[in-house]
């Protein structure tokens, strides 16, 4: 969801607080922070998915810097609720693992649950949907879950898609949307690196859980950010993604191959810039975050569309609105235009027709679409 520009204070105080995360050690700004309107504070750390991730620094502020305990109280009851919610994903995910395992199926994990392991505190990283490989034998899993579990999957663009103990999983056919980007070639490098060996950690039950390696890792945060970033937008929560598991990983990728790599793709320059924005905004090393260019006007760009968008116009539901839905559509695509020119390789208009085609035929057919809306 988009919202109204942020003020610049605001902002300050949220990337201060964050700087905290990153590093505990980072000063405090006193008058910044005795200024601070913490109703927006939290209000655009919510829409930046980094509520519960920032409430580890605002609870260790001295007593004068912090809100008032009213205040804090249904932050608190919030960051409870969100660890609720990430204890039930990590049992849905130990479950379902295992499920898969034993009818002789291998489950990857993607993004997720697998990346909050790079955070402080896992739990304060939101929970969204589920996101499975299983080395391509979707077919088969679907299969399973319908005969043995009354699981009706449902396909969408790319992955079908179903509730498990109420927890939405995307079961991946591809790793991107091929239909979208015939040229990117990111499916073939994905396909090649989910042949290398996965990352093997334990679940909260105790069973296995594959992640990806960390070059397929690398390549494959950095797409799925590129592509929203040039669709729509990124957050922060994406942007700390990247950061702490580049953090974590960072001696364990090979970044001449993620840069030959992108830069075939053409997201070198969008690399570059996302990580001197973790060195420069987060503060993480320069040491872990190599900048082959330095572009600072761009990077200030994007950083500043990260916190606020340029383009902050919603659209409605494609069903219930068609038309304004495809108006406020094509407004964003011109606007984010010059994202596209530093995420992809392809025509800009080629991108646009696919990307129009493969919404209008997936998931809902464009004759349903024309009934909803009696045109």
């Amino acid at each position: 969801m988009y919202m109204n520009k942020v003020s610049s204070a605001t902002a300050s105080v949220l990337c201060h607080l964050l700087r905290r995360v990153t590093d505990p050690a980072f000063p405090l700004d006193h008058d910044l922070l005795k200024s601070a309107d913490w109703k927006k504070v939290r209000k655009l750390a919510a829409v930046q998915g980094v509520q519960s991730i920032i409430f580890d620094a605002v609870s260790e502020l001295p007593a004068d810097l912090r809100p008032s305990q009213a205040f804090m109280m249904p932050w608190i009851r919030y960051v409870v609720g969100q660890e609720q919610i990430y204890t039930r994903h990590s049992a849905a995910i130990a479950d379902l693992s295992a499920f898969y395992e034993s009818h002789g199926i291998r489950m990857m994990l993607l993004k997720g649950w697998g990346l909050s392991l790079n955070y402080p505190h896992p739990k304060h990283r939101p929970c969204g949907d589920v996101d499975v490989w299983l080395y391509g034998e979707y077919e088969k899993g679907d299969a399973l879950l319908e005969s043995e579990l009354d699981i009706h999957p449902l396909m969408s663009s790319h992955h079908t898609i179903f509730f498990y103990k109420d927890v939405e999983v995307e079961n991946h056919i591809t790793f991107i949307e091929t239909d979208c980007h015939k040229a990117d070639g990111s499916e073939e490098i994905l396909l090649k690196y989910a042949e290398e060996a996965p990352v093997s950690v334990p679940s909260v039950k105790g069973n296995p859980i594959l992640l990806p390696s960390a070059d397929m890792n690398a390549y494959f945060l950095l797409r799925h950010s590129t592509a929203h970033f040039a669709t729509e937008f990124i957050t922060l929560r994406h942007l700390l993604d990247w950061a702490f598991f580049v953090n974590k990983h960072h001696s364990q990728i090979n970044w001449d191959e993620l840069y030959a790599n992108a830069e075939k793709a053409n997201m070198h320059i969008f690399l570059d810039c996302q990580n001197a924005i973790c060195v420069n905004e987060l503060g993480f090393s320069s040491e872990h975050f190599p900048v082959r260019k330095s572009r600072p006007e761009l990077e200030k760009r994007i950083f500043n569309d990260i916190i606020s968008p340029e383009f902050n116009e919603d659209a409605p539901d494609m069903r219930q609105n068609f038309l304004k839905y495809c108006y406020v559509k094509t407004k964003r695509n011109f606007a984010n235009k010059w994202k596209y020119d530093i995420t992809y390789k392809e025509s800009f208009y080629s991108i646009l027709f696919r990307f129009a085609w493969n919404r209008i035929k997936s998931p809902y057919s464009f004759a349903d679409i024309m009934d909803k809306n009696k045109i």
